[in-house]
């Protein structure tokens, strides 16, 4: 019964640490604008995106988001995102938060939000996209 029990935890345990923070992060919802963030090995890709179009005076597609994509490297500490882009600008923190066994990022303010109030930020940055996908 012991070895069955010990068994059973380093399972758990082990299957736990497997839970990786790496990989494409879109909105938990359908949304028309907002961002996109892929974590790969230390290193990350920050997209924004909307389904609006927007042309100048000679009909031009304007850039609604210059400087992106933005590119860098980053370093997680506890559950706090720290992103740096390669031109060396510090980007704002971000946290991991897991829940309904999905792992999400938020912003600093729906980071607080949730520590403050317990609820969570509509349509936030969920880990490989969609649940309704």
């Amino acid at each position: 019964m012991v070895p069955r029990i010990i068994l059973c935890t380093l399972t758990a345990i082990l299957l736990f640490g497997c839970v990786s923070h790496e990989g494409t992060y879109l909105p938990d919802c359908i949304a028309y604008a907002g961002s996109k963030i892929i974590l790969d090995d230390g290193q990350f890709v920050w997209e924004k995106f909307t389904d609006s179009v927007v042309v100048d005076e000679d009909g031009e597609i304007v850039n609604q988001f210059p400087g992106y994509p933005m590119r860098g490297s980053y370093r997680i500490d506890g559950q706090t995102l720290y992103m740096e882009s390669g031109a060396g600008e510090t980007m704002d923190k971000m946290y991991l938060h897991r829940r309904d066994n999905r792992q999400y990022l938020l912003t600093a303010e729906q980071f607080e939000a949730w520590q403050t109030t317990g609820k969570h930020a509509d349509c936030a940055l969920m880990l490989d996209g969609n649940p309704d996908d």
